[in-house]
């Protein structure tokens, strides 16, 4: 039987201050939203062509529990493709679009009245059978590690497939705690499964020789810079699983050690020239950049010339020039304008009445990812 697992589409995810130019299909459409909705088309796309016996989605098929008009009818357009190509389709809910208040609602409800779609989002083992195949969907909610301890392969179906989304404690990268993650104990996913079908992170990652990540089919961060994004066939019995990658947004990280001198290239020129000469070698044009200036002083960072970096950027998706003081003691009278962004924000968190320190963990790592710096 041969499976498509996918996750983490998070149609509706915007990022940055560049829109889709007029002329094309969704002119104004924020320039990172349309990536999203262009892999969401790809993947649909892939799976038609791959003719699977059952297409899984493991989570965060939208960004955020109320999404747009746009990202639903996006959404609907890529599942009746699905239903018309007679693909039965499993979705299980995930953190970002699980609402934490039952008054709230839930999106998928919409999802049930397309034929061949089966949306699950009650929070407790939920189970379809898919030819020899049952799968057993448990979405995500504040008790999820005990759901999932709940659910049981059956021992009269010829296979079991195990869908949830959740953070595995044993990947170091979900230490620092998401907004709404659940965690799920390693032990949770032992007892028998045929396959266990994870969403959540982001990265194609294998947790035992039945249990996968298949990734994400976007990049959402300079964390995933150097990921391949798509999607995981899967073969059963077995399981035999394999990676297909989707075309995406390219993240770019450049980084100049200003203590280097040895190794700088043009090292009789200046420093926003070497910078220039660092940035036009990547060829900007159309993808994310994040510049960082790393072991430079105060008296430095005020000669470079940052119109010119930006101008050269101009055809970035987003460009950030991100400097990292040598001199990390600054007098009270210095200026304003020397301090970075991310100092600025950590200072305006400390401000603010948070209810819990890790929302502000959270938000403070993030701001680095996307500024640079250490949190």
């Amino acid at each position: 039987m041969k499976i498509f697992h996918c996750a983490d589409t998070h149609l509706g995810y915007r990022a940055y201050s560049r829109h889709v130019p007029e002329g094309e299909p969704d002119t104004g459409l924020n320039l990172r939203e349309a990536d999203v909705y262009a892999a969401w088309d790809r993947l649909i796309a892939a799976a038609i062509a791959a003719k699977p016996d059952v297409f899984i989605h493991a989570g965060d098929l939208f960004d955020r529990v109320r999404p747009s008009n746009r990202a639903i009818d996006r959404a609907l357009e890529g599942l009746h493709r699905l239903s018309q190509a007679g693909l039965p389709t499993i979705i299980v809910a995930g953190n970002h679009e699980t609402p934490r208040l039952r008054e709230t609602g839930h999106v998928f409800r919409l999802l049930r009245r397309i034929p061949g779609i089966h949306p699950l989002f009650a929070g407790k083992p939920e189970q379809v059978a898919v030819g020899d195949l049952l799968v057993t969907g448990v979405a995500h909610s504040g008790q999820l590690a005990e759901r999932v301890s709940e659910a049981r392969p059956d021992p009269d179906a010829k296979l079991n497939l195990l869908v949830t989304h959740g953070a595995v404690s044993g990947i170091k990268e979900f230490r620092n705690s998401e907004l709404n993650q659940a965690a799920l104990p390693d032990a949770t996913l032992q007892g028998g499964w045929d396959y266990v079908a994870l969403g959540h992170y982001h990265e194609f990652t294998a947790l035992g020789h039945n249990t996968w990540y298949c990734g994400s089919n976007e990049r959402f961060s300079f964390s995933e810079e150097k990921e391949p994004k798509g999607y995981a066939m899967v073969e059963l019995p077995g399981p035999q699983v394999e990676h297909h990658e989707i075309t995406c947004r390219q993240f770019v990280t450049l980084s100049y050690d200003c203590q280097d001198k040895a190794g700088a290239a043009g090292a009789g020129s200046s420093l926003t020239e070497r910078l220039l000469t660092q940035l036009e070698a990547t060829a900007p044009d159309d993808k994310v950049i994040r510049q960082r200036v790393w072991n430079i002083s105060r008296e430095e960072w005020s000669t470079v010339d940052r119109r010119a970096l930006l101008q050269a950027a101009r055809g970035a998706i987003n460009y950030a020039l991100n400097p990292e003081f040598s001199d990390t003691t600054v007098e009270l009278q210095a200026a304003p304008e020397l301090r970075t962004l991310l100092e600025e924000f950590r200072d305006y968190l400390a401000g603010q009445p948070l209810q819990k320190p890790a929302e502000r963990d959270w938000l403070l790592q993030q701001a680095s990812e996307l500024l640079g710096g250490k949190p």
